[in-house]
């Protein structure tokens, strides 16, 4: 493990210590081991201030991978559907964080009518991608990528995208959100949607 992945995996240690410990006593202790952590990292981790903030954050959840859902769309040109991110003007698949009370697949069609203006269905599971492995940041994320086929388009600018296009991804120059997803991760959807394989870290 990476430095950054033995000090989430600590983190996440002590927030089970907290959240299950009944002792007082152990109780103090698992906080003292977030102080320390918290205090440790500064110098040791690649995490910015606000990932490091995020992190140490209290939590009364059992500490678990945050899931992230997006969509896979090419048209018939075989050019890939991105969104431009609304504030940092970096692209990426449409998608975002699963919401509860909607299976994977929901999420993810609800996210691409939300930043793309498209509505679609749901084809296959093309990738789970985990964050440690592709694009380390504060907290874990497993990322679903499913492939999708786009039904009707009616883009709108909104709180999150302020574009969308499709795009060749040889050719590709756009500045990526990286960690939305990474240009090799692009590069191994395409290869899967042609293959008809499917990738699980």
């Amino acid at each position: 493990m990476s430095v950054d992945q033995l000090i989430k995996r600590l983190n996440a240690i002590a927030d089970a210590g907290l959240i299950y410990g009944k002792n007082a006593f152990d109780l103090e202790r698992y906080q003292d081991i977030k102080d320390v952590l918290r205090d440790l990292t500064g110098d040791l981790s690649d995490l910015t201030p606000a990932e490091l903030s995020d992190l140490f954050l209290p939590t009364s959840h059992y500490p678990t991978p945050m899931i992230d859902v997006r969509a896979f769309v090419k048209n018939d040109d075989g050019n890939v559907l991105l969104v431009r991110d609304q504030a940092k003007g970096d692209w990426a698949l449409p998608g975002g964080y699963g919401e509860i009370g909607f299976s994977p697949s929901e999420n993810v069609l609800k996210e691409l009518v939300e930043e793309a203006g498209v509505t679609g269905e749901v084809v296959r599971l093309l990738a789970v991608f985990d964050t440690n492995k592709w694009q380390p940041q504060g907290r874990q994320h497993y990322k679903l990528v499913f492939e999708c086929r786009a039904l009707s388009q009616d883009f709108k600018v909104n709180s999150e995208t302020s574009e969308i296009g499709y795009f060749n991804l040889e050719t590709l120059t756009v500045p990526l959100s990286e960690k939305r997803n990474t240009r090799s991760q692009l590069n191994l959807l395409e290869e899967l949607s042609q293959t008809g394989k499917q990738h699980i870290d």
